[in-house]
């Protein structure tokens, strides 16, 4: 069956790269849809929607853009205008996938229209600058695959018809394969870490139930930042969110920061919660380990990640903003608290072990907690077994209390 597959770039500048996309993938069978973010120079190839109905999209007119005077303000005014095409095209059932190239000015346009995609939908990006600082985590969608181009895509050479070919043909690919993400059984999230081991035994328990399980690597932007969004889709029946240090990282500017967000969808929606402050007794630096605070405590996990351990006043921020996120809730949330420890870097000889920052956050907590959080004290450690055991019987006395899912 043909796939519909939308190409988003600025004609004025990469016509010759985006008709040879095109072409390949009309070789393969299927239908190409550019659309146009250019703004001024000449358009050699037609497009099938053109900057004059992306502009529109935005509500100005290509006049009115040019007005502006300023490049930064005209390509995010395109952006936003190739965005909500891209999504009505997504939503009408007429695009099966998505790729754009670009340098600056062109990822920041394909960037755009891929945020506002669902999770599953096909997305590639091509970019002169993927993996350079100006392209952060929270500008890119969460599965979209970011492809370098070693060379600047200035017309067609051996070097820049390879990445293309091989750009195009992975998504043609994509394309052939994808298909909307269909909830069949009821859906719960688990976030955790690798210093965490309740999914162990929490996931099967769960499948035993009926229940399908998706595991949330709570590292930042793709980890809580995911959980939200999957959240705001309505593809979830309960939110076990049992590691939560993203909100020490946000307060902190550490490394692994999900945003200010974080804890906060589950509460807007109303769907079940159950809480615990996993890896809240530390943060992640976010530079490099000669220039980490040399009056902390730190444990280098890997090359890539360097922990910094929190301070009691730290913990108790932390504990304070969980409250007054969890306070708004509009759904049933029980926060389970593990007594002996955090994480398997807060017990006795870990390196971040620290009861007195445990009962500061505790302490805190409790003098901000509202009365529709259920707050359990635990004697136990979080990597118990029996914690794991108490986090699913809790879930299954809030399920029996509340209306069967209803996910999409």
């Amino acid at each position: 069956m043909a796939k519909a597959i939308v190409i988003v770039g600025t004609l004025d500048t990469k016509a010759e790269e985006i008709g040879f996309i095109r072409d390949f993938i009309e070789r393969k069978g299927h239908k190409a849809l550019i659309v146009d973010g250019g703004i001024t120079g000449s358009t050699p190839l037609a497009p099938d929607i053109s900057r004059e109905e992306v502009a529109g999209a935005a509500e100005k007119t290509l006049a009115d853009i040019i007005a502006l005077g300023n490049e930064g303000k005209a390509i995010a005014t395109m952006a936003e205008g190739a965005a909500k095409i891209v999504h009505a095209l997504y939503s009408t059932g007429s695009a099966d996938a998505v790729i754009s190239i670009g340098g600056s000015m062109g990822t920041s346009l394909g960037l755009a229209a891929m945020k506002r995609l669902p999770i599953g939908f096909p997305k590639l990006m091509v970019s002169t600058i993927a993996f350079t600082p100006l392209v952060t985590a929270d500008a890119i969608a969460m599965d979209q695959i970011m492809m370098q181009s070693p060379v600047d895509l200035w017309g067609l050479n051996v070097i820049t018809r390879r990445i293309l070919e091989s750009a195009a043909a992975a998504i043609v690919g994509m394309a052939e394969v994808s298909e909307k993400i269909l909830v069949e059984k009821p859906l719960v999230a688990v976030t955790t870490r690798g210093i965490l081991k309740y999914v162990n035994w929490i996931k099967p328990m769960l499948e035993e139930r009926g229940y399908e399980v998706v595991v949330i690597h709570a590292v930042g932007m793709v980890g809580g930042k995911t959980l939200e969004t999957v959240v705001r889709h309505r593809m979830l029946c309960s939110v076990l969110d049992l590691c939560t240090g993203e909100i020490i990282e946000e307060m902190n500017g550490g490394a692994l920061t999900a945003g200010p967000d974080r804890l906060e969808a589950a509460g807007q929606i109303g769907i079940p919660q159950i809480v615990a402050p996993g890896s809240m007794e530390f943060w992640h630096w976010p530079g490099s380990v000669n220039t980490a605070p040399k009056d902390r405590t730190l444990h280098v996990h890997n090359p890539l990640v360097l922990g910094v351990k929190a301070t009691s006043a730290e913990m108790v921020r932390a504990a304070e903003a969980v409250a007054e996120k969890l306070n708004r809730a509009k759904g049933p949330v029980t926060f389970l608290f593990p007594l002996r420890g955090f994480d398997a870097h807060d017990q006795p000889g870990g390196v971040f072990y620290d009861p007195e920052g445990r009962a500061a956050f505790l302490a805190a907590l409790k003098a901000a907690a509202g009365p529709n959080i259920k707050l359990v004290e635990l004697d136990m450690h979080i990597n118990d077994k029996v914690f794991a055991e108490k986090v699913v019987s809790e879930f299954d006395a809030i399920r029996s209390k509340t209306p069967p899912c209803h996910t999409q």
